[in-house]
């Protein structure tokens, strides 16, 4: 059986936003930004990161627990109700 690992799947988000705001510079801080060595440049660093990353696990688990209950996939359209 093939495995799906979320924590994966939500890094590969997560990165893609990291890419964008490095394109454009920007910095989200902190909290540990004083514990940040000064040669790393993460856009997204510490409790910031770690707190997206599993806001974004969270929201593909949720999707797939409700894919597990037969909902049907709708794909590039929004609901009208989110």
């Amino acid at each position: 059986m093939s495995k799906i690992f979320t924590h994966d799947e939500a890094a590969k988000i997560v990165e893609l936003f990291e890419d964008v705001l490095s394109d454009y510079g920007i910095k989200i801080p902190s909290p540990e930004d004083d514990e940040r060595e000064t040669d790393n440049a993460a856009v997204l660093y510490g409790s910031v990161y770690s707190g997206l990353l599993d806001s974004v696990e969270n929201k593909l688990i949720d999707l797939l627990d409700r894919c597990k209950n037969a909902y049907e996939v709708i794909t590039d359209r929004f609901s009208g109700t989110w």
